[in-house]
């Protein structure tokens, strides 16, 4: 059978005003003066420390905050917990929590960006439909394998989207991470892939190698507990969750060992990808790369940090794997060179294969599959 596997980076949710990596930090500072339901105070004392670091410990001119790359934020921070070591005024231990902050503050830069926004996200519904419309015949035979997804993005429109394309389907379904979850409020439609399959229901694979911003994660056993239509991450440091098994297992109801914590993975060269369940993460989209027989990008564009993905996409795709590159829609000259530099990256890096362009756009390729179109375009079109 073939196989398509689609990888998503953040262009695929800047159509729904998500913002891309290099506009974070900015719509981080755009968080002050804003009202965040009672945690404004926590909020702002996040900002202070955050901007405390950016001036006097990496000397950055406060004209100049909103053009750091998040890449020279996080990795001496990572650089340093890793060693052990402080990184100018701040100690191990102070760095740990200063890197919980930042996670916080990007988290609800995210959500505010989006509940903020206008911008129509009927495309994200599209695709979430016409992936459960190409797996729901796995109920009938459980070697119908034609699709899934890997996702470099922290946002979670594309997994409400399932999650509501499967619930408006009966909840014949469910939303498989390829990794073991538990639900965080006892939702009993939040179940592994596996369960599904064995009760003759089938599974759409959303394999998020970055984490998610759904998701929090107990340090002590390793569980992931993941919540639907909210970004839970948040409630780590707010809510002071606990991990409900530990907390009886070892009695630990009020120590903080057990405490869930958010589990975003950052764009350095250090990334710490040794959480049980990432690593699972990884391992199941080596095991989807290698069974591609086209591999889709959309919105991503193969940076250099990303070098654990770029191993393993160098490892895994089979050599006659075709693959196609959706990008933005070549409207000028601008865009045309834009998207020509794009299509020479992916050429370089994958050699022989055959690689095409689609420079229609994210919304218009969603389209052109619920349609059935085909939409590639020859070099000559860039």
């Amino acid at each position: 059978m073939d196989k398509t596997i689609y990888i998503l980076g953040a262009g695929f949710s800047k159509p729904a005003n998500a913002p891309i990596q290099s506009e974070i930090i900015d719509e981080i500072l755009k968080l002050r003066g804003g009202h965040f339901e009672g945690k404004d105070n926590i909020i702002k004392g996040y900002l202070d420390e955050f901007e405390k670091f950016l001036s006097e410990d990496l000397y950055i001119d406060s004209k100049d905050f909103k053009g750091v790359a998040l890449e020279d934020v996080f990795t001496p921070i990572d650089r340093c917990i890793i060693d052990g070591i402080s990184f100018r005024s701040l100690d191990n231990k102070k760095l740990v929590e200063l890197r919980e902050k930042i996670y916080s503050l990007i988290i609800f830069a995210i959500k505010e960006k989006l509940s903020s926004s206008t911008t129509s996200k009927s495309y994200v519904d599209d695709f979430a439909k016409y992936l459960v419309d190409q797996i729901r015949q796995r109920m009938i035979d459980k070697n119908h394998d034609p699709v899934a997804v890997i996702s470099t993005n922290w946002d979670i429109l594309l997994d409400n989207s399932i999650k509501h394309a499967i619930d408006n389907d009966n909840h014949n379904g469910v939303v498989d991470y390829c990794c073991y979850i538990s639900s965080l409020y006892d939702d009993e439609t939040i179940k592994p892939g596996l369960w599904a399959l064995g009760k003759g229901k089938y599974n759409v694979k959303l394999l998020k190698l970055h984490g998610s911003m759904n998701w929090l994660h107990c340090p002590k056993c390793q569980r992931l507990f993941v919540a639907f239509y909210n970004k839970i991450a948040e409630y780590g440091i707010y809510k002071n969750q606990k991990c409900k098994h530990c907390a009886i297992n070892f009695k630990e109801s009020k120590t903080v060992s057990s405490a869930l914590r958010s589990n975003l993975i950052m764009p350095t060269f250090l990334k710490d990808l040794n959480n049980f369940q990432i690593k699972l993460i990884w391992q199941n989209a080596s095991v989807e790369l290698s069974e591609a027989s086209k591999v889709v990008f959309i919105g991503y564009s193969l940076p250099q940090a990303d070098y654990e993905l770029r191993q393993l996409l160098s490892r895994m795709i089979p050599h006659e794997a075709v693959i196609e590159v959706v990008m933005r829609e070549a409207k000028d000259e601008t865009s045309k060179k834009s998207n020509a530099e794009t299509l020479k990256r992916y050429k370089t890096f994958f050699g022989k294969r055959t690689v095409k362009p689609i420079a229609v756009g994210v919304e218009k390729y969603v389209k052109s599959l619920r349609h059935s179109q085909s939409l590639v375009l020859e070099d000559t079109s860039l």
